[in-house]
């Protein structure tokens, strides 16, 4: 059974309890994520608040680095922002990144009560859709949407996951009003995923910020074969 939760508000994601979930918020947290730990960190930490964020790194030391956006913007006195872009290899290796996003971050808490989570983007989708596959698990996806609505890119993005657990899976798949409203609508943007970003309404925006250049990250697919799975509070990264 695949589920999709259009927001981390969704009343779906208090169903989250004993299934596998993948979350996802491709402008761009868990594109950020994934790009980070395909870099070589050690691994990410999703917190909710600036002040939360702070926190941990401190209690970390040398070893944490302090990331995070408000507005697109990164915040204040913080290293890094929530560019992929920023998170090179020489930056990031054996770093763990304390990170905090206006909506993505927020939306692991959402689900906490499942039994497994992992981050999910493009650039990893089909490294996702073999590890959820494995779990034997049903599956719920939780797009972050934004402040709690329905965004474009992350139910298009559901629906590419979804495409990919269907092409794989050697069992039947039940898929709910909602999983099947994402498929359909991963079928309509299929061939021009760039094209969506750059047209959505969160990637004018971040267009008009001066991001623009991270929508051509964001819309790489299956860059890496990594999934960042939480392990206690901490994404590290596996492999498929």
């Amino acid at each position: 059974m695949i589920d999709v939760a259009f927001s981390r508000l969704d009343p779906a994601c208090r169903s989250a309890s004993g299934r596998a979930v993948a979350v996802i918020d491709v402008i761009r947290a868990t594109t950020t994520i994934t790009m980070a730990l395909h870099q070589g960190c050690a691994g990410v930490i999703p917190v909710r608040t600036l002040s939360e964020a702070r926190a941990v790194a401190r209690r970390l030391s040398r070893s944490a680095l302090l990331a995070g956006e408000r507005g697109a913007e990164r915040a204040a006195g913080f290293e890094l922002g929530n560019s992929p872009a920023e998170y090179g290899q020489e930056r990031v290796q054996g770093k763990t990144i304390v990170l905090t996003t206006t909506n993505g971050t927020r939306t692991f808490q959402a689900a906490s009560g499942a039994q497994v989570i992992i981050a999910c983007s493009f650039l990893n989708v089909s490294a996702a859709a073999r590890w959820l596959t494995g779990t034997g698990l049903d599956i719920l996806i939780v797009c972050a949407g934004r402040h709690g609505r329905f965004c474009l890119e992350d139910v298009v993005g559901s629906g590419m996951l979804i495409d990919r657990l269907l092409n794989i899976s050697e069992r039947p798949i039940e898929c709910s009003d909602a999983a099947g409203a994402a498929h359909q609508l991963f079928l309509t943007y299929r061939d021009d995923l760039l094209g969506m970003l750059q047209g959505c309404e969160w990637g004018r925006e971040i267009i008009q910020k001066g991001f623009g250049a991270d929508l051509e990250i964001c819309a790489h697919v299956d860059l890496t074969d990594i999934v960042p799975v939480m392990r206690k509070d901490c994404l590290v990264a596996e492999r498929t």
